[in-house]
């Protein structure tokens, strides 16, 4: 998905964001929405008053934006599943058609091959002019008999299961179809939460700049490396840091930019461990599997922090002394800040041990 720009300056396309974060109907806590629509107007304590209400709700977009994302790329599993599993029918399918084939065709040269040697006027002939009696000849016909029966049963056979499987690709094939189209849906609704996001987070970025100009210039801090010895957590953590500044981009598992359960798996894919893929639920079901899941309460450094109850929808790097490291949604780059407890589990995972 190409990255839209987001520096764009200019007090007419101010409006006209303002204008899809109206229409997303999110609620403002201090400022109406309608009075911090143009930027260019806001000073002093309006100014300041607008900015907590844009931040509002640009966290809400992006929360709302995080769980669609989510949901995307879950909906992307089971349809990559979906046609796998459909290929494995069809290829059975196309299997139990050659035996079909097969078995019919020796079915046809047995039948064949009686039609020239059998009937009546030739097996008189040879009980008549066999030198061995009939026993011989008739021994022979029965032993056609029984492969021609055989012979048939085992097309009749091939054919019933070629009918199952064309039966089943004929299902498999509609299943497939039905959850490629669910993913796409979820595509589109991920992206229209990210376009409302993505206008939240520019209004905010512009009154930023206004309150301050130059606060948005991004500062990446810059880490040492660690010596060889360094734990797995403090790799992880390393790794993270490493990251500070990128840009968060929906489906991103690195190099350069990132989304939530991309950067926690990039991070623990760099010192070797596996923790489930790219997807804050299958990472927190790893974790739930191996008995991994730990109290908040006993969280130690490179601990994978979830939101959400049920279905989660984002996942960060606990970091210790009560920040955690996160690629947190469209329009923020990968950061280190305090922990945010809304919407937090109750339970870390802990996959440093």
């Amino acid at each position: 998905m190409p990255i839209r720009a987001r520096n764009i300056a200019g007090i007419a396309l101010t409006a006209a964001v303002a204008g899809v974060v109206a229409a997303s109907g999110l609620t403002t806590s201090t400022a109406s929405a309608a009075s911090c629509r143009d930027i260019s107007s806001l000073t002093g304590k309006h100014l300041t008053s607008c900015l907590h209400t844009l931040r509002v709700q640009a966290d809400d977009a992006g929360r709302t934006a995080e769980k669609a994302d989510e949901a995307y790329l879950k909906a992307k599993r089971e349809s990559e599943q979906a046609e796998k599993a459909y290929e494995e029918v069809d290829s059975a399918a196309d299997r139990a058609a050659v035996i079909a084939v097969r078995s019919r065709t020796r079915a046809a040269v047995v039948a064949a091959h009686l039609a020239r040697t059998g009937g009546s006027v030739g097996q008189t002939a040879d009980v008549l002019l066999s030198g061995n009696g009939a026993s011989e000849t008739l021994y022979h016909l029965s032993r056609m008999s029984e492969l021609t029966s055989d012979t048939s049963q085992l097309a009749n056979d091939a054919k019933r299961d070629q009918d199952q499987a064309d039966d089943l690709r004929q299902q498999a094939k509609l299943a497939a179809d039905r959850v490629a189209s669910e993913a796409q849906d979820a595509k589109r609704l991920y992206e229209k939460a990210k376009k409302t996001s993505d206008a939240a987070r520019m209004l905010v970025a512009k009154a930023e700049e206004k309150q301050s100009p130059g606060s948005n210039a991004t500062n990446v801090q810059a880490y040492e490396d660690l010596p060889s010895d360094a734990s797995v957590a403090a790799r992880v953590l390393a790794f993270a840091r490493a990251q500070i500044g990128e840009p968060y981009v929906f489906g991103a598992a690195g190099p350069s930019s990132w989304d939530c359960s991309g950067l926690t798996m990039g991070a623990f894919q760099s010192v070797g461990r596996n923790i489930g893929g790219h997807g804050v639920n299958v990472q927190y079901q790893l974790a739930q599997r191996k008995g991994l899941l730990l109290p908040r309460s006993d969280a130690k450094p490179g601990d994978l922090l979830f939101y959400g109850s049920g279905d989660h929808y984002h996942v960060a790097i606990y970091s210790g002394g009560g920040n955690m490291i996160e690629a947190p949604m469209p329009g923020r780059n990968v950061r280190e800040i305090a922990i945010r407890t809304g919407d937090l589990a109750p339970v870390v995972a802990r996959f440093t041990g």
